[in-house]
């Protein structure tokens, strides 16, 4: 595809990027159309700069500039001067670098620069990883008042991006001027996986946090200590990770690896799962990595009935579908171990990813199609 010679994109996300998978897939699909491609990046632990530098380092024509605020875990709410200052400073570099075309992630990364960018008349593109309402603590006086933002960011954008098409429910409010769906699945091109031999009965790599199951399933493992897990990742149930890892020779558990390698340790899992709390509306609408995942290594996949990624599983018959209960998980787990068809099971899954999800031969076309067509209309 050729290069876009005279335009500079601004890539907006209020992470440090380098372990954010679906940041990094659209950044390097974005630069292979663009010459100058500038990432604005809170390294909220002041660890990004080298890791990015590494997965980077062939793309000269990305350049990232850091806001360096260090945040505390655990005290969202003690946060917010930190989040304040991120968001005056990115309306800063814009009226700074003057950018042709800005890509935000989320409405943490744009909520003071909206009205600038429309008084400016520049195009950016809205992409809802997550409907901030939805996903995230905010005070019920002042709720009306962000979701409210958030309609404007996507009735102003050039394009909003949604991860499913369920997710046009929660955007219902709004009257976007161009929407598409780019699901957030694994760019096997960009993430080598050779074949790998079954280790564990499961595997397990993300966040070790709550409203995922995690907790239930760490407490009944004691007694389920004949399967052989893998747990990766940080988060507040990493301490209780390494004292099963110390007390089970059946139960490993590595802290967070850079995402090159979640897929090879995925690989070596005979299943995996995708649980959220399904009371939670957010994630009654979810696009777990973990789901895409499995269906891109050919993985039975277990996951939470009303989740929306149950429907899925139950068509193509590609996983088990439990009820946000640890007894069910381990029951479900065993089943499909014991199933002689369970690699049909992943076969199907290869075959719908394939056929649906594919980021090397779908999402990534998608997504540059998208960029092409802005230049195309700003050069005329």
């Amino acid at each position: 595809m050729k290069r876009i010679e005279n335009e500079l994109v601004m890539f907006v996300r209020s992470t440090g990027i380098f372990d954010d998978s679906r940041s990094t897939k659209e950044i390097l699909a974005i630069s292979d159309s663009s010459k100058r491609v500038i990432v604005l990046s809170w390294d909220r632990y002041c660890n990004a700069r080298e890791k990015n530098a590494a997965i980077f380092k062939q793309n000269t024509n990305v350049e990232f500039i850091y806001y360096t605020k260090k945040v505390q875990t655990g005290i969202g709410v003690k946060n917010i001067n930190k989040l304040f200052g991120w968001l005056i400073w990115v309306k800063k570099m814009i009226k700074r670098l003057k950018p042709t075309i800005i890509h935000f992630c989320d409405l943490d990364s744009c909520y003071f620069s909206l009205k600038y960018c429309v008084k400016k008349k520049i195009k950016y593109i809205y992409d809802i990883f997550d409907y901030y309402v939805d996903s995230h603590y905010v005070p019920s006086l002042l709720k009306r008042m962000v979701e409210k933002r958030e309609i404007f960011a996507i009735n102003n954008a050039y394009c909003t991006i949604i991860c499913t098409e369920e997710r046009k429910t929660q955007i219902e409010k709004s009257s976007p001027k161009k929407l598409i769906v780019i699901h957030n699945s694994p760019s096997l091109k960009l993430f080598k996986v050779s074949t790998e031999s079954i280790v564990f009965d499961y595997v397990y790599c993300g966040s070790l946090g709550d409203k995922r199951l995690i907790d239930e399933i760490l407490d009944l493992y004691p007694e389920n200590n004949d399967l052989k897990f893998c747990f990766v990742g940080y988060g507040p149930l990493s301490k209780k990770c390494r004292e099963l890892s110390e007390k089970y020779p059946n139960f490993v558990f590595k802290t967070s690896v850079p995402y090159s390698e979640v897929l090879k340790i995925e690989k070596m899992g005979a299943c995996l799962s995708a649980i959220y709390e399904p009371t939670i509306r957010n994630h009654k609408l979810c696009a777990p990595n973990k789901f895409y995942e499995s269906l891109a290594l050919g993985k039975p996949v277990i996951v939470c009935a009303g989740t929306g990624i149950d429907n899925i599983v139950k068509k193509h018959d590609v996983g088990k579908i439990i009820n946000y209960s640890a007894d069910e998980f381990y029951r479900a787990l065993r089943l499909l171990i014991a199933d002689k068809r369970i690699g049909e099971k992943g076969k199907r899954a290869e075959e719908l990813f394939e056929s649906l999800y594919s980021w090397d031969y779908i999402m990534e076309p998608k997504l540059k199609k998208l960029y092409m067509e802005i230049i195309h209309g700003l050069q005329q």
